[in-house]
């Protein structure tokens, strides 16, 4: 532990999260990598399938790097895909991010998130409730999926199949009383079957990062301000990517357009087009109106 700068807490310690300890059988010991710090109960978590489109890779990385950029910190599991996503997105915005992980901290699992754990433990930490050399065993991981959910104000779910890690997160935020997110997906996509039960099972939908703050508002008030603030004022197609440019344009402004209207304008498969689409709203440079389709936000 020494060796490798790790310290531990235990719920009598002074640094001990103030959130984790609300839960019912806290972690006795928690070990910890990088720092901890009283700034992080503005916490949110994002998790997903390892699995993940690259629909949800771009909106789990879309969200954590908005989240982070106004104070909030992004929560997840440092696996592949959605959690590997969300990670990426808070340090490219230069936020912090805590990985939680299944396994003791002598190692690191996936073995190819080694650069990636020690970016993380730089500029957040990771944490785990098991000793050092504990290995990556399946049956740790849905009690590491209950530390994700009490270290976090709320949950968001991105994309998860029906087996999917992400829903045992989701159970035990509402089972701590915590909110429950989801990000709806294409309706015949299997990796979003997951999502859209909970959706259907009364958790909050997003479709931007505001959907988010809003909801949780009373403990998030000075991000939501931070956010308002720094929420540039769109310019017709200033900053964008060329598809996020060709796809904004083909937008029109004031009535709105039709899906199979913007992919016939822009020739993009419908997949890649859903992706600019959703990227656009979260950068609330478009919106959708139930029944009329896309237009350019005022």
């Amino acid at each position: 532990m020494q060796d490798r700068e790790i310290q531990t807490l235990t719920p009598k310690s002074a640094g001990y999260p103030r959130l984790l300890g609300k839960i019912h059988g806290p972690p006795e010991v928690l070990y910890v990598k990088g720092t901890l710090l009283e700034e992080d109960e503005a916490a949110v978590a994002i998790v997903g399938t390892r699995g993940a489109t690259p629909y949800g890779l771009a909106i789990a990385g879309q969200l954590a790097e908005e989240l982070a950029r106004c104070g909030v910190t992004v929560v997840s599991g440092l696996a592949e895909g959605i959690d590997a996503a969300a990670h990426e997105g808070a340090l490219k915005a230069g936020g912090r991010t805590i990985a939680v992980v299944g396994h003791g901290l002598s190692r690191i699992y996936p073995s190819q998130h080694q650069k990636l754990a020690e970016r993380i433990a730089e500029s957040g930490c990771i944490v785990s409730e098991f000793q050092m050399e504990e290995k990556p065993n399946p049956w740790n991981f849905p009690k590491r999926n209950r530390i994700i959910a009490g270290l976090s104000l709320g949950t968001v779910v991105v994309e998860a199949p029906f087996k999917s890690g992400a829903l045992i997160t989701a159970r035990f935020a509402m089972e701590q009383g915590r909110e429950v997110f989801a990000v709806p997906g294409p309706v015949s996509s299997r990796q979003s079957e997951g999502t859209h039960a909970l959706l259907k099972d009364g958790a909050k939908l997003v479709g931007r990062v505001e959907d988010i703050l809003e909801e949780l508002a009373p403990h998030l008030k000075d991000c939501l301000n931070r956010y308002q603030a720094l929420k540039p004022q769109p310019v017709a197609g200033a900053g964008l990517s060329g598809e996020e440019a060709q796809v904004f344009q083909a937008v029109p402004v004031g009535s709105g357009m039709g899906f199979e209207g913007i992919a016939r304008a822009t020739a993009l498969q419908p997949a890649r087009l859903l992706s600019v689409l959703t990227g656009l709203e979260l950068k609330g440079l478009v919106r959708q109106a139930p029944g009329r389709g896309f237009s350019r936000a005022n």
